[in-house]
């Protein structure tokens, strides 16, 4: 029992000790720790400790630091509150210069755009450093829907830095809104001209053309991304989505040739291609290509129905059962309509019997009609 009471002393004395350490932590110093090594809800906790009611507490530091905080747990709102009580405590306006940038940046997250703007212009000096806060500010205004002031902000970005070639490519975008398609043209010239660009953005470039109508600028765009990346089957397959938007074909099944050489994937696309374009001889040389069995026996069965060559169809007809195509109605009757070109109406019957989808069943009804002809007149066969 004596022991007991010993132990019980030696705890209490520790713990009266423990206390007066607690009592002289700096707690704002702590959170500031803290967050330096990226703790941020250890930050938080430490912070909510401070006695907001101490004399010689550095209230400007406390609210900065609160501010932080809540900027990286995502709370702009609450961290521009504490972002402007800071500054306003600050006798050290320069101090609080840097607060305004993450007012902005906060205010532009929670599309508040006016007050990005208004965070921006009261430190000037800062702006003077940085272009890319102007295209922030510019941003801010074209958001806003004042386009006019958002154009003047890059006009001054082009002076100040002459060198910031980004100004180019955000002014790109807001031009081809605008409706100003050659302007913006240039500006993506400029950029491309200058800037390290990657085929992304030289793609964004050309959507943003196409989607607005411009094929004809896209595809200047376009033929200058062919060139700069010659092995890019993004581009490449780019540049002929635009040619079909011309619908010139065979320009398209070209560039869908050489993306698939730059990429597999784009063999069936380039053999549709050249079926399309007519050339069934490149058609077929592409579908000999493709991986995929099933996808590849139902192309060149489209390829020789469309040239004619219903003999090779038949002779296919095993190869698609083995494919699993025979499971396919619209390829049964695709195989029934080569026998019937050939004449072999007791297996064209066969196949139409199985058919039962409302379409193909009144192509059925049809290619009997022409049978039932050919049988009373041999001059109405295969009309």
């Amino acid at each position: 029992m004596k022991r007991f009471w010993i132990i019980a002393a030696l705890v209490g004395a520790l713990s009266v000790q423990l206390a007066a350490k607690t009592d002289d932590v700096d707690y704002v110093e702590l959170g500031a720790m803290m967050l330096r090594d990226g703790h941020v809800e250890r930050a938080n906790d430490a912070l909510n400790m401070v006695d907001l009611n101490d004399t010689e507490l550095d209230l400007p530091r406390y609210y900065m630091l609160k501010g932080l905080v809540e900027t990286k747990k995502s709370f702009y709102k609450e961290a521009n509150v504490h972002f402007y009580k800071s500054i306003e405590l600050n006798e050290d306006t320069n101090a609080s210069k840097p607060l305004y940038l993450y007012i902005a940046q906060n205010s532009f997250k929670l599309k508040e755009y006016k007050g990005c703007i208004a965070a921006l212009d009261k430190v000037p000096d800062l702006m003077a450093q940085n272009p890319k806060l102007f295209g922030l500010k510019a941003e801010c205004f074209w958001r806003e829907g004042d386009k006019d002031a958002a154009l003047a902000v890059l006009r001054d970005v082009n002076s100040r830095f002459p060198s910031y070639w980004d100004a180019y490519k955000q002014r790109f975008y807001y031009l081809v809104s605008l409706g100003l398609f050659q302007a913006a043209l240039d500006d993506a010239q400029v950029y491309l001209k200058n800037a390290k660009a990657n085929e992304t953005i030289l793609i964004n470039f050309i959507n943003a053309l196409r989607q607005s109508g411009q094929t004809e600028k896209a595809i200047e765009l376009g033929e200058e991304a062919n060139l700069r990346y010659p092995s890019s089957a993004k581009v490449t397959v780019m540049l002929a989505h635009l040619y079909i938007d011309k619908e010139m074909i065979g320009a398209a099944a070209e560039l869908f040739n050489e993306a698939s050489i730059e990429d597999g994937k784009y063999t069936n696309e380039s053999a549709e291609m050249y079926r399309r374009a007519r050339d069934y001889v490149m058609a077929l040389l592409k579908n000999t290509q493709m991986l995929d069995t099933k996808e590849k026996y139902k192309q060149r069965i489209a390829i020789f129905l469309e040239y004619g060559d219903y003999e090779r169809i038949i002779v296919t007809r095993k190869a698609m059962a083995r494919s699993g195509l025979m499971e396919e109605e619209g390829m049964r009757y695709a195989l029934a309509y080569a026998y019937y070109m050939e004449g072999e109406f007791e297996q064209t019957e066969a196949l139409l019997e199985t058919l039962s989808q409302p379409e193909l069943f009144a192509k059925a009804v049809e290619l009997r009609k022409k049978m039932e002809k050919c049988k009373n007149n041999i001059w109405e066969c295969q009309q």
